[in-house]
């Protein structure tokens, strides 16, 4: 049997259940297996890039995906000296080049969730964390503008539609200015995995 393998980058990968289940997945048609290899994932938490490796067996680069603005808005103060803002250029050097077939992109969703009070979501510190959805496609596109992604995911909680309506529209405007179609709508973990838990998300 032909064997295909369409390679995958994640942002804001966290521990790796979006990759593992990626490399997991295996499909057939018409006598050619296609499959997934992972490029990199890329989060800025040190410990779960670590868990991310561990899980995932692939390797990951822990960088911060936040612009100077965001981060100060965050954080509440300025980065550190030897900090800077990440560049598409960098999310280039971070796949060694490896241009993606696929980008998984699940970003922060505490500011959009509902375990959230509406009032501390609309604070300028959820609102920097927010526009990481944003910022991580925007660093994609242009990272890969020369030879784009066949497909960009973006997961998250339902509640972006809401919450997050003028990001999501944000985001499609820019997906369209790099000559890609859109479309959203939910899905279950449980119903597709056959998982205990039923859980809707935003794709």
């Amino acid at each position: 049997m032909e064997q295909h393998k369409f390679k995958t980058l994640f942002l804001f990968c966290g521990l790796g259940g979006g990759a593992f289940g990626f490399q997991e997945a295996k499909e057939e048609y018409k006598g050619i297996e296609g499959s997934f290899e992972t490029i990199c994932g890329i989060d800025c938490d040190p410990e779960i890039c670590k868990d991310f490796e561990y899980i995932t067996g692939s390797r990951v680069e822990c960088m911060d995906l936040f612009s100077r603005e965001q981060y100060i808005s965050f954080h509440g103060k300025e980065p550190a000296a030897d900090w800077r803002e990440v560049t598409p250029q960098d999310i280039r050097k971070a796949c060694r080049e490896e241009y993606p077939d696929i980008v998984f992109t699940s970003p922060p969703c505490k500011g959009f969730s509902g375990l959230l009070p509406e009032k501390s979501a609309k604070s300028e510190k959820y609102q920097a964390l927010n526009k990481l959805t944003i910022r991580g496609i925007r660093l994609v596109c242009e990272a890969f503008k020369d030879s784009p992604p066949s497909l960009i995911l973006l997961e998250n909680v339902p509640r972006i539609t809401t919450r997050g309506k003028e990001l999501l529209d944000e985001i499609k405007k820019v997906l369209k200015e790099y000559g890609y179609a859109f479309s959203d709508g939910y899905h279950d973990c449980g119903e597709i995995g056959g998982l205990a838990q039923h859980r809707k998300r935003y794709l």
